[in-house]
């Protein structure tokens, strides 16, 4: 019984000696500056809010293909419709509320298509977004 017990506490001490203070060595830690992910957009500043969401149809018709190519385009594209909505999201939210969410939902499906080059959620957010600018118009 002693010696089972022996054995125990020896295998046991590695697994304790492991339990001291941790800290971090800052000469090993990197200083990282922070990344630019501004692409190079159109400036949609004095765009009426037809304008955007026409930005923002054709934008989504052309996303599905961008994201098959997976040439860069597609963020390009993105890029740009995000633009575009930021621009007119207070409007949507202020003069259709009950839109809001179907907006919300398309801008989500094409961020994600993009993020995880998925086109059959840019077609979906594609064909939404008809139905939802239909509402609205």
């Amino acid at each position: 019984m002693l010696n089972r017990l022996t054995l125990l506490a020896i295998a046991a001490s590695p697994l304790l000696a492991a339990c001291g203070a941790t800290y971090i060595e800052d000469s090993f830690v990197e200083t990282l500056s922070p990344v630019s992910t501004a692409s190079a957009v159109t400036q949609t500043v004095d765009l009426t809010f037809a304008e955007h969401i026409a930005i923002i149809d054709t934008s989504l018709n052309q996303l599905s293909d961008a994201v098959v190519e997976n040439d860069g385009s597609g963020d390009q594209i993105l890029a740009s419709l995000l633009e575009s909505w930021e621009a007119i999201e207070d409007d949507i939210k202020t003069d259709f509320p009950e839109s809001h969410f179907g907006f919300y939902e398309v801008i989500t499906l094409a961020e994600i298509s993009v993020e995880r080059r998925r086109p059959a959620d840019a077609s979906k957010a594609w064909k939404l977004f008809i139905d939802v600018a239909a509402s609205i118009q």
